[in-house]
């Protein structure tokens, strides 16, 4: 028994050196464990610098926000009104309870608005009462005024608060439908909601080439097209162009850059919105160079440029110009032409040959391709500042 116990004694007792050992093992145990503890406090991780990049973002998110400004002013779609909502709309009868997105839009709203209708509905929102299309706040009140007699919600059918116009008996005549005043439709017994659909689709530029295109006004019953059809009578002109009163005016031509509101008015189907938008757009541009520039003010479609083209004309030296050489980004960008990376990329290259001489030049920055180098031009120089 003795043995086994001297065995452990032995085996557990330690020379002199083997402690001085031990001793100084511990003290390396503890100062790695020290080091491990402290040392990210004592060492300074090499931090990149992001600041240019994240101002780089900073100045791209402003330029969407100027941008998005931008259309902001040429349009403002919560703020539209009646004049504006009349050219912009075209109304039809109409349920705003599940309506298809395809409808709204024939109606003459735009994504942002029936996005937001949507959103409405998904979330359990219903139309019980026409007033409630007046909440959207997308809407605005130029806009509903407008939409408010086309609203039938089929509840208050049900309750007897908004009937529908009862069929009526027609007494047709031969017409064409390019052509016939509203009185004229009257006369025939349509429905005065149907009346007014029929007008604003006229008014808004829509034509019928053939019979079947009266099928296609919303409203128009099968019975009721079934009792007209046979009185159709589609002149070729008319398909073109509509007959107004005869109204001999003496050929006349307006300049684009120095016209007024009064002045444009003069033209064949602008009004006084319509005319205040040409002029805005011609102030943010800094002038028009050419009348093709009409067609980017917002209403402005093909049938309607066509009708006033002849009557247009455009002295180009009027127009504004920025100087490459001394305008600064933040002065580029506010032309509609010109985004930020663009404007951005046009000084970048004039940091590398120095002052620009020749506008053509700009056609060896990045991001400057001929297309859009045709589109600028006119609206750029490059006056020396030497």
């Amino acid at each position: 028994m003795s043995g086994w116990k001297q065995q452990i004694k032995d085996f557990f007792t330690f020379s002199k050196t083997e402690r001085h050992g031990i001793t100084v093992l511990l003290i390396i145990l503890l100062l790695l464990v020290l080091i491990n503890i402290f040392l990210p406090y004592l060492i300074k991780e090499n931090q990149v610098d992001f600041s240019e990049f994240e101002d780089e973002i900073a100045a791209f998110e402003k330029q969407q926000d100027h941008i998005r400004d931008s259309l902001s002013q040429r349009f403002d779609f919560t703020n539209i009104d009646e004049s504006v909502a009349e050219q912009k709309l075209t109304p039809f009868l109409f349920d705003p309870n599940g309506l298809p997105d395809s409808k709204w839009k024939e109606l003459g709203l735009n994504d942002r608005q029936i996005n937001v209708i949507k959103n409405f509905e998904k979330k359990g929102g219903k139309f019980r009462k026409k007033e409630d299309l007046s909440k959207i706040y997308s809407i605005s009140a130029g806009e509903y005024k407008i939409l408010e007699p086309y609203i039938v919600i089929k509840d208050e059918e049900k309750t007897g608060k908004t009937k529908p116009e009862p069929l009526k008996k027609l007494n047709p005549f031969p017409f064409d439908p390019n052509q016939l005043p509203k009185e004229k439709w009257l006369e025939m017994g349509l429905r005065e909601n149907l009346v007014n659909t029929i007008i604003n689709y006229r008014d808004k530029g829509g034509r019928f080439y053939k019979n079947e295109d009266m099928k296609k006004i919303f409203g128009m019953k099968d019975e009721e097209y079934s009792i007209l059809e046979p009185y159709i009578k589609i002149e070729t002109d008319s398909v073109m162009f509509v007959t107004e009163p005869e109204v001999k005016k003496e050929h006349f031509l307006i300049e684009l850059n120095s016209a007024d509101t009064l002045d444009l008015q003069q033209l064949k189907g602008i009004g006084p919105s319509f005319s205040r938008r040409i002029i805005k757009y011609r102030q943010m541009l800094g002038g028009y160079h050419k009348k093709e520039q009409l067609l980017e003010v917002y209403g402005m479609d093909s049938t309607r440029y066509l009708g006033i083209a002849e009557y247009i004309t455009v002295n180009p030296d009027s127009v504004k110009k920025i100087n490459i050489n001394t305008s600064s980004i933040k002065e580029m960008i506010r032309h509609p032409y010109i985004e930020f990376y663009m404007a951005k990329s046009i000084l970048t290259y004039k940091n590398e040959i120095g002052e620009y001489t020749e506008l053509t030049q700009i056609q060896n920055a990045k991001l400057i391709y001929e297309e859009l180098y045709q589109k600028i031009a006119s609206y750029l120089s490059v006056e020396n500042t030497n």
